[in-house]
């Protein structure tokens, strides 16, 4: 008789579920190292199960194969599984973890030059990392990707059979996307490793050494210290330089992550590592140094009361998954309520994003940096004064016009993208989510253009000069412009491609 199912974690959240069950083939034929390991398991996310199969006519509820292997990749690629959002594929892609891996992967197989190959073999091994069939060693498991999104855990899953599954084979959760607390799933992940250690199976003689070997790495995931997890989410060269800095002026509790016996991950990242996450470690260590004190000069201050309603306002706001869509709506909402907080909002006959943010009490900062790669850093929420800088140094930033554009994409995420600390810490950059990206871009674009104002232009909108008049008018640029009038249906796709011509060489976005 099997025995019950130890349960971890919550069915409509995240649970995984496990039992050990019988093998009856002689150790001498089971698979080195893991055949001791035969058992049952059971992942369910926001209520679907998927390890449910059904074969034919034949449905069952679990995954029943050597799970050991499933227990070493989790204990092995536990920091980078928890706490990595980072991909190494150039071509960056909103899409969850399931589906851009994948993709990646297919794209760069067959690639033939050395950067290609390259990049299929850290493709490859971030798949190793983060996907569960990596860790299937021959059986049938659902294709589950776990990977960190600023304070959440993505749980994505493409319910496709693996390749050599018996023909007709199916996952009946079919394909889906699930965002959680860190904890939610990290604290269920744990009990189960500590679950393989206190309860193993009948052990053979023959297994009893790998089962100790797998305890052991459990054992160090405990250990680990603040550093370890902080590595996953900025480079091990650049925290270096990073904690220095802060240690120079007795800031080290900006880099204070939280970690406590028992709960061997991080649920919200620092200031400072979430400001730095992602950026190149070629950058210098004066830009580091800049960076450092614009957070120190923030820290200890609060928000307005105007800005803290309105991000009240917007916590549980619902986001439809196309970012432009959702910058455009949330820029037509958000001139709504300044308009009724603090009246017109454009009494220069342009939109003034340099105002709004004074009428928010966010600070802006214009500095150079060395570096060209960061446009904009946003800092705001519990514990800081917000404060948008604009780096002059940018490309993006070396017009009024890109100036303006930049502070409005920082007041996006200022205002929409507060990690489950209510915080926001962003640095915009190559390095940034594309889907986070293109939602500010999308959000700057209809707040420094609102369609009611392009509404009332009385001259053409398919014409060089009248559309020149109209960028100065909004202090924009024309070739983003010309793209916000296309997405907004003001001109077809013909007319946006002579306009596109006749601006090219001006500064896009």
């Amino acid at each position: 008789m099997l025995n019950k199912y130890a349960r971890f974690g919550r069915p409509d959240t995240f649970e995984i579920a496990i039992r050990w069950s019988e093998d009856t083939a002689p150790a001498a034929r089971r698979p080195a190292g893991h055949g001791w390991s035969m058992g049952h398991l059971e992942l369910t996310v926001a209520g679907v199960n998927l390890s449910c199969s059904r074969l034919d006519s034949d449905q069952q509820s679990y995954v029943g194969w050597y799970l050991g292997p499933v227990f070493d990749w989790l204990a092995t690629n536990w920091v980078d599984l928890l706490h990595e959002e980072s991909s190494p594929w150039s071509k960056r892609d909103p899409a969850p973890a399931a589906v851009a891996c994948r993709r990646a992967l297919d794209f760069w197989i067959g690639k033939k030059d050395e950067d290609g190959r390259n990049t299929y073999r850290q493709a490859q091994q971030w798949y190793r990392r983060h996907g569960l069939r990596s860790a299937a060693a021959g059986g049938l498991f659902p294709d589950l990707f776990i990977r960190r999104v600023a304070d959440d855990i993505e749980l994505s899953w493409s319910g496709e059979p693996p390749l050599f599954a018996p023909r007709g084979l199916a996952f009946e959760s079919g394909a889906g996307v699930s965002r959680l607390a860190v904890a939610d799933v990290a604290v269920p992940l744990w009990e189960a490793l500590q679950w393989l250690k206190s309860t193993p199976p009948g052990l053979d003689a023959s297994f009893l050494g790998n089962w100790k070997v797998l305890c052991r790495t459990i054992d160090a995931i405990d250990h680990l210290e603040p550093r370890d997890f902080e590595g996953a989410a900025v480079a091990p060269e650049l925290l270096t330089r990073i904690s220095g800095s802060f240690a120079r002026i007795g800031k080290e509790e900006l880099l204070d992550e939280h970690v406590y016996p028992g709960r061997p991950f991080v649920e919200a990242f620092s200031p400072a590592v979430a400001m730095f996450g992602g950026i190149s470690p070629k950058l210098d260590d004066r830009d580091v140094d800049a960076l450092r004190d614009v957070l120190v000069s923030v820290e200890g201050g609060k928000e307005g009361e105007q800005l803290a309603a309105l991000v009240l306002a917007r916590q549980y706001l619902s986001i439809g998954g196309v970012p432009h869509e959702d910058g455009y709506q949330f820029a037509e909402d958000f001139l709504s309520d300044i308009e009724v907080s603090f009246g017109d909002y454009m009494p220069q006959g342009f939109v003034d994003v340099r105002v709004i943010c004074d009428n928010l009490d966010i600070r802006i900062k214009e500095t150079a940096l060395d570096t060209d790669s960061i446009r904009g850093v946003a800092l705001a929420g519990v514990g800081f004064q917000p404060i948008i800088v604009v780096n002059l140094t940018s490309v993006f930033n070396r017009s009024n016009d890109g100036q303006r554009f930049t502070i409005a994409h920082e007041l996006c995420h200022i205002l929409f993208d507060r990690t489950r600390a209510r915080r926001v810490a962003h640095t915009s950059g190559p390095w940034a989510a594309v889907g986070i990206e293109r939602r500010a871009n999308a959000f700057a674009a209809y707040l420094l253009m609102p369609r009611e104002v392009i509404q009332q232009w009385a001259h053409p909108l398919d014409e060089e000069t009248s559309l020149r008049n109209l960028a100065t008018r909004l202090q924009v640029n024309e070739t983003a412009l010309v793209e916000h009038l296309y997405n907004l249906d003001f001109i077809d796709e013909i007319q946006r491609e002579n306009l596109r011509t006749t601006f090219r060489g001006a500064t896009s976005r």
